[in-house]
């Protein structure tokens, strides 16, 4: 059963770069190639994902957190480990056991906080009429183990005020210290449908998302060859974001182990400077000359504002990473292979920018010191 990466999205808080970075860099989450070569995503790893991305908040590196998922994944299937990892879920989520009678035995954070949702307890003949016939038949089925492991249900939203037809995954698991198996159920958002593995999907063209980018890219360079110094590429990252519609963008130089931020554009980030550990996600972009969206901990240590995503081009110099320039927006942006090399392409020229005001720099001090 797989879903689309736009309902993996939606599911779990996570964007769609990051899932792409963390199967590039560790081979995580496995998305299913469907016809078209679009990507589709195990519905099981959902609760993978988001017990990860919970992990990296809390300060876990993502190398660690993966590992520490997957362990789990084979060592412990029960409903404990499902609940904890989808308690977080954007969406509601809902355990039931059975087969007879049908019951309530968890529910996570998003279903406990609606006001007339089912709580533990509940069961669904006549108390919670989300759940009618044949929906409660489907459960039966995955509870007493007829088909699959993995499959969907069709309910009336069981958090929602009006009877609107809803879609959940559905897992059967087993039940700590019992005999009991249990079927965990996460609710699908609205447009959204599972489906088998073999099934196909169509996906959308970066034609004009490359056209967008490549005008910004060309305004860039234009502000960077009228005019000189660093006010040339606090100018270019200027035209860059009036043409993307981002939120703000400022240059980092790195040396010694530490991170040296510029004021940012529109003033949001002020200047300063931070230690750069080696195994973050800023410091893994610029080793591997990848652009890159960064996470939560790089956010927070960073300033920069609520509800803003950022995303770092390493600038390369010399051959020599001497920094990275940083692009925030409101959401996560998918960045076809065009556009990163047009970002990599402008950071390179910024960085010959940043290196010639060094080089100046340099020979003035150097020549105060002779005098």
């Amino acid at each position: 059963m797989t879903i689309s990466a736009a309902e993996m999205v939606r599911l779990t808080g996570v964007g769609r770069e990051r899932l792409r970075t963390w199967e590039r860099r560790h081979d995580f989450p496995q998305p299913v190639r469907c016809r078209n070569n679009v990507r589709r995503y195990p519905a099981e790893d959902v609760r993978h994902v988001i017990a990860v991305s919970r992990a990296v908040d809390q300060g876990v590196p993502l190398n660690e957190a993966i590992e520490q998922t997957l362990s789990k994944r084979t060592s412990d299937p029960g409903v404990g480990s499902l609940g904890a990892a989808l308690d977080h879920a954007p969406t509601p989520a809902i355990a039931i056991t059975g087969p007879e009678p049908l019951t309530v035995a968890w529910t996570n954070g998003a279903t406990t906080a609606a006001p007339d949702a089912p709580s533990v307890g509940t069961v669904l003949t006549g108390e919670l009429a989300a759940f009618g016939p044949s929906a409660r038949a489907a459960l039966q089925r995955l509870l007493i183990g007829e088909g699959p492991d993995v499959s969907v249900v069709t309910h009336t939203d069981w958090i929602g005020t009006f009877p609107a037809e809803k879609q959940s995954i559905a897992w059967r698991v087993p039940a700590e210290a019992s005999m009991e198996s249990v079927v965990l159920l996460l609710q699908l958002p609205d447009g959204s449908s599972a489906r088998p593995a073999t099934a196909g999907a169509h996906g959308s063209s970066a034609v004009e998302q490359t056209a967008v980018w490549g005008a910004a890219a060309g305004e860039a360079r234009k502000a960077l060859q009228q005019e000189a110094g660093l006010a040339s590429a606090q100018r270019a990252l200027a035209e860059l974001l009036k043409g993307t519609g981002g939120v703000d963008a400022f240059l980092a130089t790195f040396h010694g182990g530490q991170m040296r931020t510029a004021t940012s554009v529109r003033g949001s980030i002020p200047p300063q400077t931070m230690p750069l550990a080696a195994d973050s996600d800023v410091a893994r972009a610029i080793a591997d000359a990848e652009v890159d969206w960064v996470g939560q901990a790089t956010l927070r240590q960073l300033g920069v504002p609520p509800r803003t995503e950022a995303v770092v081009v390493p600038i390369i110099a010399g051959r020599e990473a001497i920094g990275g320039m940083f692009l925030l927006f409101h959401d996560e942006l998918p960045l076809a292979d065009v556009t990163r090399e047009l970002l990599q392409s402008l950071a390179t020229t910024i960085g010959t920018v940043l290196q010639r005001e060094h080089h100046a720099a340099a020979a003035i001090q150097a020549a105060r010191s002779a005098a």
